[in-house]
């Protein structure tokens, strides 16, 4: 098995200028506080070093699996600290959300989601790092921008407000980084879960996916009552667009990470319901594409991140 890419890794910004006011922001607002367990600022340089997270598994060594990203605008402190994507208190019943999906599934006895302790991050890491988990798909998490911060109002305000500039480098290189990546890992799908992400990838006018919780949790609820996949497709058409950066990239919006426990009591929530039909579009997409298709694929060289 080839090297496995830690989750936590550490990442720069050069904050120039903006080094005095950026460092004391972090280190006297409350807001930042997780930040700043996280970071160390470097004079010479005036650079800010800071931890992020990611998980890329490998996908040579699942070769027939469908890579899909994940992609969140940017990561939480708590999460970081604890090793793992969404595993703060708040956050971590996402993971049993995802594996209630009808196209992933956990081993056997090999870890219970609705127990955490402190081990369960590092166990759960390792298992989506190295793809042990029963599906047709590998799944890729991203962060857009990978500096982390309570909310993504945070970032910007510590970022946008001191420099237009500033900021306009971490998105731009945050944008540019994902294009590369999607293209060197041979990426053809990737799930978002916020308007804003979504909007800021495909060019989708936002007016097209506001109130969208609604519209789709009610398209969900009609769909488990007729089964009618061409209307609920047709209705939620604003939901799927083309990437700005690749027309070969589809990408796909679902609930917001918060929405992620609604629905209590269904035998489904709705979160999940709606991961479950972007991966059975994604198969259908899959299967079209592989009529007249060569057997024979390009290999792609080792990955740079």
């Amino acid at each position: 098995m080839s090297e496995l890419k830690p989750i936590i890794t550490s990442r720069s910004l050069e904050l120039g200028d903006h080094f005095d006011d950026i460092k004391d922001k972090i280190e006297s607002d409350k807001k930042y506080a997780g930040l700043e367990k996280l970071c160390q600022f470097y004079d010479k340089g005036k650079r800010l070093e800071y931890c992020t997270e990611r998980i890329y598994p490998n996908h040579s060594e699942h070769p027939a699996r469908i890579p899909i990203l994940f992609l969140f605008s940017n990561p939480h402190p708590d999460s970081v600290r604890r090793g793992l994507f969404l595993s703060g208190p708040h956050s971590r019943s996402f993971w049993q959300r995802l594996f209630e999906s009808d196209h992933l599934r956990l081993p056997v006895g090999e870890i219970n989601l609705k127990c955490w302790d402190t081990s369960t991050p590092k166990v759960l890491g390792q298992l989506m790092l190295e793809g042990k988990y029963e599906s047709e798909f590998l799944l890729y998490f991203h962060c857009l921008w990978p500096i982390p911060t309570n909310q993504v109002a945070d970032l910007k305000r510590l970022f946008a407000l001191k420099s237009q500039l500033l900021w306009g480098k971490i998105d731009e290189d945050g944008q540019k980084e994902l294009a590369e990546f999607v293209e060197h890992e041979q990426i053809k799908h990737i799930v978002v879960f916020t308007g804003e992400i979504f909007r800021l990838i495909t060019g989708a006018n936002k007016a097209d996916y506001k109130g969208r919780r609604d519209l789709i949790k009610c398209a969900v609820n009609d769909f488990s009552l007729d089964g009618n996949i061409e209307k609920y497709q047709g209705r939620l058409s604003f939901c799927h667009a083309k990437a700005r950066f690749s027309n070969n990239v589809d990408v796909y919006l679902g609930l917001d990470t918060r929405s992620k426990n609604i629905g209590k009591g269904m035998k489904k929530r709705p979160f999940t319901s709606v991961l479950d039909m972007i991966l059975r579009r994604i198969l259908e997409t899959k299967r079209e594409s592989l009529k007249g298709q060569s057997p024979f694929k390009k290999l792609s060289s080792p990955s740079p991140y």
